[in-house]
């Protein structure tokens, strides 16, 4: 009978400890804002008890020396979970320089795209369109104060690039032709790493364009 008793009054313990609502574990969550870009360390975060259903706890981080060197993505809020997918990964490359340029919305998927996004580029030089670059990080987009009440009709984005060598596809990308932004979900995990088409020549546009084929040459007449 004792025996019962201490075990119902153990049984007691426990749902009280969970009636209460206090939980088990503690996470990382961002003791003040944190920019897109910045390069963490361990002060970026304070631990707090967060009772998480198995799946967000799965990417959430428990110490904060896990964040250390990681880069945030996108823009994280004061108090805000941080989760695998807001940092790089381990060790991932930071930014070796950032390049600013404007473009339509509607080649900016209608200007739904936000810091943080990772990004395919395309350039289109008359008939042809031509891959530059893919999973290209976006620290900035800015919508272009027009002067106007409405809605303008032009972004200014920014893009981090990791590779200095990407740099002058990228520039000749935007001051000579047409550029598209393509929301890239193929390359969704952290610390993507960005390629970009090399130039052909001194500020030749890249190779293998997608576009009408070059017209066919006619077989030579018999002898």
């Amino acid at each position: 009978m004792g025996g019962l008793l201490v075990a119902a009054a153990a049984l007691g313990t426990f749902v009280a400890a969970r009636s209460s609502g206090t939980p088990g574990r503690s996470y990382a969550v961002a003791a003040r804002a944190i920019p897109p870009g910045e390069t963490l360390t361990p002060d970026h975060v304070r631990l707090e008890p967060i009772d998480l259903p198995s799946g967000v706890a799965a990417s959430a981080f428990v110490e904060a020396a896990q964040l250390d060197g990681r880069v945030a993505l996108g823009p994280i809020s004061e108090g805000e979970l941080v989760q695998v997918g807001q940092v790089s990964d381990p060790g991932a490359a930071e930014p070796a320089a950032e390049l600013s340029f404007s473009l339509e919305r509607d080649r900016a998927v209608d200007g739904r795209l936000r810091s943080g996004d990772l990004v395919d580029v395309f350039v289109t030089y008359d008939d042809r369109t031509v891959a530059v670059a893919e999973a290209m990080r976006l620290v900035d987009v800015r919508e272009r104060d027009e002067g106007s009440l409405g809605r303008g009709t032009e972004l200014t984005v920014t893009l981090a690039i990791t590779d200095p060598d990407d740099r002058a596809a990228l520039i000749h990308a935007a001051r000579a032709g047409d550029v598209t932004l393509v929301r890239s979900t193929h390359m969704a995990a952290a610390g993507a790493t960005s390629t970009a088409s090399g130039a052909e020549g001194a500020g030749a546009p890249p190779a293998d364009p997608v576009g009408p084929p070059d017209d066919p040459v006619p077989p030579a007449a018999p002898g």
